[in-house]
């Protein structure tokens, strides 16, 4: 594939999370003002628990029902939407079920004894069935291929929940019931959007009267989903784990301030990552061969570092205009020096994750459990390691390491199973990233003022446009005689 059109579409694929983002900043920004750092932890710990619980009751189907479906001939289609509706709606009341019966003492060894909001953590985890629906329907728009319906009810629902949100924060924040306002906005914020795709598939991807599930094709998402399932789930539980370790060992405050770095470190280049579940993954898994895969995810790379690199720079630069500009001032402080080590994991994120994308679309499923365990396991462990020797920022150094081993890994793996490393290309172009960020990260060390790193943003944002210019220009006159 073009290197200018994987460009193309990580952009336009990226734009509609971008917006999800902004809507997501500005209810986290209310937070921080009404409630402060305490608030934001709180809902930092009630999404990551609800990603847990609906990433294993949803058994992989919001990727799994997008495979089955896209792949289905006419005959099989309509068979196969309604096996992942009838699976779908079933595994919802399965994640309800698991949240009424768990809650409570996930909620006992979350929390510290002296700081426990375990009540809250039931009403937010209400949201989970909402969200393994939305997942079944969104894979059967994305299957469908209606990804501008998509794209806008994402849209919608997001901004929808800052309107329906905020009020209930302000709300219980006014008559001293803060946690419980944060608790209602998370579980319209992350419920609301099941009702937009709805209505969305109900208007695009309807299923006939009449249609009834194949117990084949149940028993192909089943299969398909158990493997992806347990790969986000790992990922899901080592995530919950290093937040676990914060709250345990400073309390919900420096929750927050971890939830603050990790927000702004991992969600500002989302759109690169957004791009790579929705466009990248179902072009590398229906490559030819081996070798079109590895060329497609080594374009992916590049693509990634190129669009994401003036974001990373901009974070590493001024980070304290960030924290300042998206939270307050003074309470989340302590938040900016974990945001640089986050950052870095972020940057060995994007060189890595086009290889697990490549990996669960052509890897067999227990090379795919196995180095999903190994990973996590890393990025579980080290949190525990690190913590006690350096404190919370500990746990910022140890989401970059973490990053760092799992593209080593995943380097490794590439190699074992297609007899070939990343190109030397590549990893030039990593390379000359990652030394671009640390020099405009050492560019601004002894800077009095906290705007100096507009200048090597600014640069770093020329050069990445003016290649992407050419880029484009190049190919598409190459594409011309072509046409």
């Amino acid at each position: 594939m073009a290197f200018a059109r994987i460009l193309r579409s990580s952009a336009l694929m990226g734009g509609a999370s971008v917006l999800v983002l902004v809507a997501a900043f500005f209810r986290t920004k209310a937070i921080a003002w009404m409630v402060g750092p305490v608030g934001v932890g709180l809902a930092g710990v009630l999404v990551s628990f609800n990603g847990l619980f609906a990433m294993a009751a949803g058994w992989g189907l919001a990727t799994a029902g997008v495979r089955t479906v896209a792949a289905a001939t006419p005959a099989e289609k309509v068979a196969k939407m309604a096996a992942v509706r009838w699976l779908g709606v079933r595994l919802s009341w399965l994640g309800l079920l698991a949240v009424a019966l768990l809650f409570a003492p996930i909620g006992l060894w979350t929390f510290r004894p002296d700081d426990r909001h375990i009540l809250e953590l039931g009403l937010a985890g209400l949201a989970v069935p909402l969200l393994v629906a939305a997942g079944m329907w969104g894979a059967l728009l994305q299957a469908g291929g209606h990804l501008r319906a998509l794209a806008t009810t994402q849209v919608l629902s997001a901004f929808a929940g800052i309107l329906l949100g905020l009020p209930l924060v302000y709300v219980f924040h006014q008559a001293g019931y803060s946690l419980w306002g944060v608790t209602l906005g998370i579980l319209v914020a992350t419920g609301g959007p099941a009702l937009f795709l709805w209505r969305a598939a109900e208007q695009y991807c309807p299923t006939p009267a009449g249609a009834a599930p194949d117990r084949a094709y149940i028993r192909e998402l089943l299969q398909l989903g158990g493997a992806l399932m347990v790969v986000g789930l790992l990922s899901q539980l080592s995530a919950y784990v290093a937040r676990w370790v914060v709250l345990r060992e400073f309390g919900l405050t420096a929750a927050g301030h971890y939830q603050a770095a990790l927000a702004i470190a991992s969600s500002l280049p989302g759109f690169v990552f957004a791009a790579m579940a929705t466009d990248f993954f179902p072009r590398v898994a229906a490559a030819r061969d081996e070798a079109e895969a590895r060329s497609l995810v080594e374009k992916q790379i590049q693509a990634g570092l190129l669009l994401a690199l003036p974001l990373l720079a901009a974070l590493l630069t001024m980070g304290r205009v960030c924290i300042h500009w998206l939270y307050t001032a003074e309470q989340f402080e302590p938040a900016i020096p974990l945001l640089a080590w986050m950052v870095w994991g972020v940057f060995f994120r994007l060189v890595s994750w086009p290889m697990g994308f490549w990996l669960q679309a052509r890897g067999s499923n227990r090379t795919v459990i196995v180095v999903e365990l190994i990973s996590n396991l890393i990025l579980g462990l080290l949190p525990l390691l690190l913590v006690g020797r350096f404190g919370l920022q500990g746990a910022a150094i140890a989401f970059a390491a973490g990053y760092v081993a799992y593209a080593v890994l995943m380097s490794v793996v590439m190699r074992w199973r297609t007899g070939h490393w990343i190109g030397a290309r590549t990893w030039a172009w990593a390379g000359l990233a990652g030394l671009a960020l640390a020099l405009a990260q050492g560019s601004v060390t002894q800077a009095v003022g906290d705007f100096w790193g507009l200048i090597p943003t600014g640069l770093l944002g020329l050069v990445c446009a003016v290649i992407y210019y050419r880029t484009m220009r190049q190919e598409t006159q190459e594409a011309s005689p072509a046409a």
